[in-house]
């Protein structure tokens, strides 16, 4: 039997990078969502990184009468945000850099009822658990924000990349930064690197 795999949202070399991975797998197929109603699909991936405050993808897909489980697929993983992640009919949160094996187990698990969270970090396994600790108290666009302001964008280029209004780059700076206790940008900036989060938005748009 055939898992139908549909992707939601992310650009055309991860979809290439998904169909070459489930390939080699067997056992699954990269079905277009467009053709659901004639043939459902079984599990529709969903990337959340830098997508608008307002994007209902992923609540679209949870609702539609023709996608059977949906998960998040993204670059932007942090296992410590799994509550905020999988709820509302959200049954997977995956990280894209899961290889094919460890991908197909997880979609595998999905797809017989599991809720599964790829890569998992356990504090016994992972020996920086303070600065994992710092990054889960922050909100997913205030890790984005940091990261934007690592790279060196102003807030008008963050707000553009994010596709949100200005007032709310400004809202997300100034959470992040009373989280976090940083009180400049140049803080900011020292502060999101040493937790590697400047490196996730590099990894996106490599």
């Amino acid at each position: 039997m055939m898992i139908r795999i549909a992707m939601l949202g992310g650009d055309e070399l991860v979809r290439r990078g998904l169909d070459g991975m489930l390939r080699t797998l067997g056992g699954f197929e990269l079905a277009s969502v467009k053709d659901r109603e004639r043939s459902p699909i079984d599990i529709a991936l969903v990337e959340t990184y830098g997508t608008a405050a307002d994007d209902t993808t992923l609540a679209r897909a949870v609702a539609d009468p023709f996608i059977r489980r949906v998960a998040v697929f993204t670059w932007n993983h942090h296992p410590g945000l799994v509550h905020e992640i999988v709820r509302n009919g959200v049954c997977g949160y995956l990280g894209k850099s899961l290889t094919s094996a460890q991908l197909g187990r997880a979609l595998r698990a999905i797809h017989a009822g599991d809720t599964v969270v790829a890569p998992a970090v356990s504090a016994a396994a992972n020996p920086d658990v303070r600065i994992h600790g710092e990054l889960e108290q922050l909100t997913t666009r205030e890790r984005e924000t940091l990261a934007h302001i690592a790279t060196g964008l102003s807030n008008v280029e963050i707000a553009a990349s994010m596709q949100i209004s200005l007032n709310s780059v400004k809202s997300y700076i100034r959470s992040a930064y009373r989280k976090t206790g940083v009180q400049s940008r140049s803080q900011a900036v020292l502060w999101a690197v040493s937790h590697g989060l400047s490196a996730e938005v590099l990894e996106r748009v490599v």
